[in-house]
């Protein structure tokens, strides 16, 4: 992923991130001199992840320390990790992706410490990347009798595997391809097999719109395989053979940062964390797609904060990009999409609204159909819970997976799903907000796929003024049907004497929710309804409550949400039928 010149650039640091990245590896480097090897440890009883991970951390730190200082004991104490790991009994290919991120690791350490390591030393880590790593791909792609969690290479589109595998198998067949005891047939054969599975998984993911498939979290970890995985062929070949030429990966870019909270904190429905997205692959796709402002989106953040620089950051920085990260339209969504946003602007006193429709059978999605989430002065008021533990029996059961464990409506409650998990729902109007002439901002879907048929429309506005966010929905539903519409917070409620309005407050900034139509809130705890589908060892959830809405039969549930930035008379929003909006 680097050549020669590219080590020597970033450590003449004479530009204020390789100079910052230069200091914070070598210190990480210095921090790992006197840890031990890591040991085999399969702590799920299905996932050397972990391990294989911190091989990857410790060799890349271990590795670039080395190449930027000369220092061999840098190159010493990276191939022990790599020599024990490569004495490993296995790297673990029931749960191949395991193995696709050892493989990353030693590809990179065979590389960056080639000049450094003995004949002997590097037939010993060849011998691991094919026995370990390039034939137990080869028998998944022949499907051979093993057992494994998941037929990753079968499915289809698939998933964020498909990178990860892909392309941590590539990132280690290109680093040895050139030995003379390496054979150049299964070689090529590895190369095809992979490169084609990544091609049509790249095709599939990311979607037009830039939205990736599996949510967030899984978009930056399947992203970051893709930039090892070109940044890899480029660097050896020259090429990656128009793998990433497909706009929707850069347009991905452009998605992510919409979606996100003004502290780039991610939007995380599905089976995502409301983790820090501002990474290092804006760098890679910037620098891929010849585009400065993307790239700004996390050097700008980097210069502010030069003690975050990773190597990641190292190896996809363009000395060149000194663009000003340009503020994107408040707005984002489209007629199609699955997902849109509003916000007041892009300071951290904003007001931000997002909200997901999309597919319930995507990978890593869950019964979620139409949740959304809420933040004012940096603080997340309306919550989403995120993936709960893949170890639990019944993943679907979860809390967290269930309608119940999301920012939406229930409908006639019980054990079974709360959502249709086949559903397609996809926003049927978009509309932007424009201020001057007076005209709110909207993301109305028809949900009633998500139930089973039953009439459930739900619209999303911000309005005009940019002021406040309405929540809407229009239920054509039976007589003796019931149900709930639900909002998880973490923040202090007081509920109003006649429950139509709450006050959210955090660290005392505060939120007033108001039921402009269809009840009264109660607050309750985010738990089962039904407590017989409690999943042993699925996460703590007592940190969030939740503000509820019943309902009876056919029904115009409609709450505002609004900043307190003093104290406020009530709301004189009106209700005005979806259509109108």
């Amino acid at each position: 992923m680097l050549k020669a010149e590219d080590f020597q650039r970033i450590a003449a640091k004479n530009h204020i991130i390789y100079d910052a990245g230069y200091k914070n590896t070598v210190a990480l480097a210095d921090r790992l001199m006197d840890e031990k090897p890591l040991e085999y440890r399969i702590p799920d009883g299905i996932r050397l992840l972990s391990v294989s991970r911190a091989v990857l951390d410790r060799v890349s730190a271990l590795g670039l320390a080395y190449r930027l200082t000369g220092e061999e004991k840098y190159a010493a104490r990276c191939y022990a990790e790599l020599e024990n790991a490569a004495n490993f009994k296995d790297w673990n290919p029931y749960h191949f992706l395991d193995v696709g991120e050892m493989c990353n690791a030693f590809g990179i350490g065979y590389d960056w410490l080639y000049g450094y390591m003995t004949e002997e030393q590097r037939a010993l880590l060849r011998r691991a990347i094919i026995e370990k790593g390039l034939m137990q791909f080869r028998e998944d792609y022949l499907d051979l009798p093993r057992r494994r969690s998941y037929k990753w290479y079968q499915d289809d589109p698939g998933d964020n595997w498909k990178f990860v595998c892909d392309g941590g198998i590539t990132v280690a067949a290109l680093a040895i391809c050139d030995e003379d005891d390496v054979d150049a047939e299964f070689i090529s054969e590895v190369f095809r097999r992979a490169f084609s599975d990544a091609y049509t998984a790249a095709r599939t993911m990311y979607h037009p719109d830039g939205s990736y498939a599996e949510g967030f979290t899984y978009w930056e970890y399947a992203s970051t395989y893709l930039a090892y995985y070109t940044s890899a062929l480029k660097s050896a070949v020259g090429t990656d053979y128009g793998l990433t030429d497909h706009e929707p990966i850069r347009r991905s870019a452009y998605y992510v940062r919409s979606m996100c909270s003004n502290d780039f904190i991610a939007f995380d429905f599905g089976d995502a964390y409301p983790a820090f997205l501002c990474a290092p692959i804006y760098l890679w796709i910037g620098a891929n797609y010849g585009r400065e402002d993307i790239s700004a989106m996390r050097s700008e953040y980097l210069r502010a904060h030069l003690s975050d620089v990773r190597v990641n950051d190292l190896i996809w920085y363009c000395p060149e990009t000194n663009a000003v990260l340009e503020p994107l339209p408040l707005d984002h969504g489209s007629v199609g999409g699955s997902n849109a946003s509003f916000r007041s602007g892009w300071d951290k006193d904003a007001l931000y609204c997002a909200v997901h429709y999309g597919e319930n059978d995507a990978y890593h999605a869950h019964a979620d159909t139409g949740s959304f989430i809420v933040e004012y002065g940096g603080k997340r008021f309306f919550s989403e819970l995120g993936m709960d533990n893949y170890n639990v029996p019944k993943y679907r059961c979860t809390y967290r997976f269930r309608a119940e464990g999301h920012n939406t409506l229930v409908i006639n409650p019980s054990e079974r799903p709360d959502q249709a998990w086949s559903s397609h729902c996809y926003v049927d109007v978009y509309r932007p907000a424009d201020s001057e002439k007076g005209i709110d901002g909207i993301a109305v879907c028809d949900m009633s796929a998500a139930y089973f048929g039953k009439g459930v429309i739900r619209g999303v506005k911000m309005t005009s003024d940019r002021g406040s966010v309405i929540i809407q929905d229009e239920l054509t539903l039976e007589d003796g049907d019931v149900g709930y519409w639900f909002a998880h917070t973490k923040a202090e409620i007081t509920l109003s004497d006649d429950a139509r309005s709450a006050i959210l407050d955090m660290d005392g900034v505060k939120l007033r929710a108001t039921v402009l139509s269809g009840g009264t809130f109660e607050v309750m705890a985010a738990d089962y309804m039904f407590p017989s589908i409690r999943q042993p060892g699925s996460r703590d959830n007592s940190a969030f409550r939740k503000l509820a809405v019943s309902f009876r039969g056919s029904s115009v549930i409609c709450v505002e949400l609004a900043p307190m930035r003093e104290e406020e008379a009530d709301s004189s929003a009106q209700v005005t039928p979806i259509s109108q909006w």
